[in-house]
């Protein structure tokens, strides 16, 4: 999982938990976040699924298993995070 921040996106620094493998195409994905203009994109690799979510502050990256069980909660999760002031996302 991913959750950067404006500034760390501009450093190209990431607090990164997971698979280190995964790390540079999530963040590909963030990239392509912004670029598309979008507040999240869905990225399908072979049998993984990647959400990014962010607003101006905050970006998150989850990497999953395309039709797993907690799919549809972590993705619920994720827009529960964005919707939160800036000052109540928890720290990672």
């Amino acid at each position: 999982m991913l959750d950067q921040t404006a500034e760390q996106a501009q450093a190209g620094d990431a607090a990164w938990v997971g698979e280190e493998r995964w790390k540079p195409i999530v963040l590909e994905a963030v990239k392509l976040r912004q670029v598309a203009g979008e507040s999240a994109v869905r990225i399908l690799v072979g049998e993984h699924a990647i959400l990014v979510a962010g607003d101006e502050k905050h970006v998150v990256g989850v990497v999953f298993i395309k039709g797993h069980p907690v799919v549809k909660s972590v993705v619920r999760m994720v827009r529960q995070l964005m919707r939160l002031p800036a000052n109540a996302l928890p720290a990672l």
